[in-house]
């Protein structure tokens, strides 16, 4: 009250320097003092920032939402956003709810602006609880316009009491709400399985007066055989025509890694109804499947059979190198095995023996050809004369030529003529 006083007393004295300080004329001390006095009490006070906490209720359920509200108040418009140093508390936690309500008050001659935070408790302890000083940071100004402030306040601490439910000592984790609904779903449905299947377990919980990060989280408990793997909750809250309602889905993951028979434990989830002031439960039953070993799998294949191709390449890569060494060879080899002389003297036997006489005539002399020294035998050579008689003579009769006797007269002297003959030392005399 003393420091106020003094603060309004500077005040007025400013005011006084300034409103006489163009005076010429030098007052009496009575009248500048009766001026002085009259300026101290028509001077306007300037009111500090405040910040305090405000409890409509300050006893509630185990795990039920206590809303509290901070007010925050400035002689000035509010710039930019406040913030709070939210304190921890064990087995408890505090959630700002919403945007603030801005407002304003006239006390005296000094309007106040005001904000109005939501916030909720939520705690898991029993008995008195104590919600340390909050800290609050926020901006402000000296009436509408003008440069802004910083303001950094702390409320007064409070008390509220936590009561747990009658018979709800041995539950554990507990929330208070009105309704509560639980819904899973799988990924694949339980079932035969094999060692190594996935399994997806998704728990849905909503419940109305209540965020999301308040509900139990599900129980991972699985037998062994069964790794469990968790991840972060999604949590939701939606407010709708003021009904507070909050969602928490969770997928687990359960890994088989042995086969046989598993069951995963029944999962129980307790509330209490402050309306009926019951306690209520729901439970998702047990889930029991079969795993099956997991086939052998087929030993991994030698990387040489995938390099079966690579033996036709190299030999069609060889082949094309080689294509004139090798045709060569060929040629060659069957000149070795199988001779020109006697592939004549082939052909002219099949023509004979087709009475091919077009044929027989070709084919000897294509034979020949590769005996030019050979002199044929007088029955040869009469049947030679009767084959160009009967292709090249007009006045034969002969219908259709014969070339059976041809044929046996030569093989009389085929045996020792079917090889060309070899060279003579001595030069030709006529080359």
């Amino acid at each position: 009250m003393k420091i106020r006083s003094q603060k309004i007393a500077k005040i007025a004295k400013e005011r006084w320097n300034h409103i006489f300080s163009f005076s010429s004329r030098p007052l009496r001390p009575s009248v500048k003092n009766l001026l002085l006095f009259i300026l101290l009490f028509i001077s306007p006070a300037q009111a500090d920032p405040s910040a305090r906490i405000e409890l409509p209720e300050n006893e509630a359920w185990t795990g039920q939402r206590l809303p509290f509200f901070i007010e925050l108040r400035a002689d000035g418009s509010f710039t930019g956003a406040a913030s709070f140093d939210l304190p921890e508390i064990p087995n408890s936690f505090i959630l700002k709810l919403g945007t603030p309500v801005l407002g304003s008050t006239t006390e005296g001659d000094t309007e106040f602006f005001t904000q109005r935070h939501e916030f909720a408790l939520f705690s898991q302890a029993s008995g008195s609880l104590e919600i340390p000083p909050i800290t609050a940071r926020f901006s402000h100004r000296k009436g509408y316009t003008g440069p802004s402030f910083d303001a950094s306040l702390k409320t007064e601490p409070a008390s509220v009491v936590i009561q747990r439910p009658p018979g709800s000592e041995n539950l554990g984790f507990l929330v208070t709400t009105d309704s509560l609904t639980i819904e899973e779903t799988w990924s694949p449905p339980p079932g035969p399985l094999e060692t190594g299947a996935v399994l997806k377990r998704t728990i849905t919980q909503r419940a109305a007066d209540l965020t999301g990060i308040a509900l139990a989280p599900a129980p991972t408990a699985a037998p062994d055989g069964i790794r469990v793997y968790t991840g972060d909750p999604e949590v939701t809250d939606k407010t709708e025509r003021g009904e507070f309602t909050g969602e928490r889905r969770e997928t687990i993951t359960y890994l088989v890694q042995q086969p046989g028979t598993h069951t995963l434990p029944a999962i129980r989830y307790n509330w209490w109804n402050p309306t009926t002031q019951t306690l209520e439960s729901k439970t998702l039953p047990a889930v029991t499947f079969t795993a099956t070993a997991a086939p052998v799998p087929p030993p991994a294949p030698s990387p040489v059979r995938f390099l079966w191709w690579l033996a036709p390449l190299v030999a069609m890569t060889a082949g094309y190198s080689l294509r004139r060494p090798i045709t060569d060879f060929l040629r060659q080899l069957r000149e070795r095995i199988d001779p020109p002389p006697r592939r004549a003297a082939r052909a002219f036997l099949r023509s004979c023996r087709h009475n091919n006489a077009a044929g027989a005539t070709r084919g000897w002399a294509t034979w020949q050809a590769f005996h030019p020294d050979f002199i044929p035998s007088a029955e040869l050579q009469h049947h030679l004369l009767e084959l160009n008689r009967h292709l090249y003579d007009p006045s034969s009769t002969t219908a259709k030529w014969n070339g059976n006797a041809l044929a046996a007269a030569f093989r009389t002297i085929h045996k020792g003529s079917s090889q060309p003959p070899k060279p003579s030392p001595l030069p030709q005399l006529n080359p």
